[in-house]
């Protein structure tokens, strides 16, 4: 498997989606990493001060340093948790586990006025959420793009996965101020409907890669019906059994 791995020949950006072999995985590259940077962690970073001061919390730096101290335990949590359990699993509970946070949140936010016991849930709201992506979102997309490919394509679908995750990035960080003006306490509405949209993807598209083979994943691929060339199957070299 190692020789074979030497033999494989660098598949370029453009080849990756003018491919048949490599279409289908860059796009769940591409996915997933969407489902982490429109997920709403960023967003949630940027508004947890607002919630917090809701709350009554005085210093609104208080904000920062809870989520922070979230975001550390659980990225701890993650490193233990990550080779025990399925790539695909964890990501699908931290998907879910955000949305029903972003759920309980925007609930919370919008009844803050009424019931002023709500900002504490909007407290645990933002916790959860935090804690959720540092199970799934956070890391598992990385995992998963990294094996889907094996080393011949994977230095460009590493760098096309980096730009998709930064543009992503980008969107959120530019436009969700102004989205927030315009719808207020229910702007999480938006990432609930993303969350479970991605969900969704991952359930029904994206393999579980933990434990298995660049080979065992790819003939998961070709079960599906897809035809490819000779052409394509020689960019994985001369001793491809694909």
């Amino acid at each position: 498997e190692s020789r074979q791995m030497m033999r494989e020949k660098k598949v370029t950006i453009p080849e990756l989606f003018r491919s048949s072999l490599y279409r289908q995985p860059i796009f769940i590259a591409i996915m997933l990493q969407l489902s982490q940077q429109l997920s709403g962690i960023n967003a949630v970073f940027y508004y947890s001060t607002d919630i917090f001061e809701r709350a009554g919390v005085s210093e609104p730096v208080y904000a920062t340093i809870g989520a922070g101290v979230v975001n550390t335990a659980f990225t701890v949590v993650s490193l233990f948790v990550v080779e025990r359990a399925g790539r695909r699993s964890l990501h699908l509970i931290g998907l879910m586990g955000m949305a029903v946070s972003s759920v309980l949140m925007t609930i919370a936010m919008a009844l803050t006025d009424q019931l002023k016991w709500m900002s504490y849930i909007s407290i645990i709201a933002v916790f959860s959420f935090v804690a959720f992506f540092e199970i799934g979102p956070g890391p598992i997309p990385w995992f998963i793009v990294a094996e889907l490919f094996s080393q011949g394509p994977r230095p460009s679908a590493i760098a096309v996965a980096g730009f998709s995750n930064w543009f992503a990035n980008f969107l959120v960080g530019m436009c969700f101020q102004y989205v927030a003006e315009l719808t207020g306490p229910y702007v999480f509405i938006i990432f609930t409907v993303l969350l479970l949209i991605f969900f969704v993807f991952t359930y029904f598209k994206v393999p579980e890669t933990k434990g298995r083979t660049f080979d065992e994943i790819s003939a998961g691929f070709r079960s599906g019906g897809e035809k490819y060339t000779q052409e394509d199957l020689n960019t994985l070299g001369a001793d491809s059994q694909l």
